[in-house]
C-alpha cells in the first residue's frame, strides 16, 4: 500500500506485535479503511503513531494505549 516503510516489531514477550509501518497518518488510515471494508481486520482498528518507531500504524485499540504517543 502506498506510504508503506517496513515492519515495525514492538514491546517484549509475550506482548511482542507486528505492525506495518506508513509515513503518514493519511497513509495508514486509507490502509485501514482498505483493510476493515474487505474483512481483514475488525472494525475498532485504529491509527496511531508509535513510540518505538515514530511512524504510523493501525491496530487494537488496546496497542494504542501500550505502544501509541500520547
Amino acid at each position: 500500500m502506498k506510504g508503506e516503510k517496513g515492519v515495525c516489531i514492538a514491546g517484549s514477550l509475550p506482548t511482542v506485535i507486528r505492525r506495518t509501518k506508513f509515513d503518514t497518518q493519511k497513509n495508514a488510515q486509507i490502509a485501514c479503511n482498505f483493510h476493515i471494508e474487505a474483512g481483514f481486520i475488525a472494525t475498532d482498528y485504529v491509527v496511531y503513531q508509535c513510540t518505538a518507531c515514530d511512524t504510523w500504524h493501525f491496530g487494537k485499540p488496546e496497542w494504542v494505549k501500550q505502544f501509541g504517543k500520547q
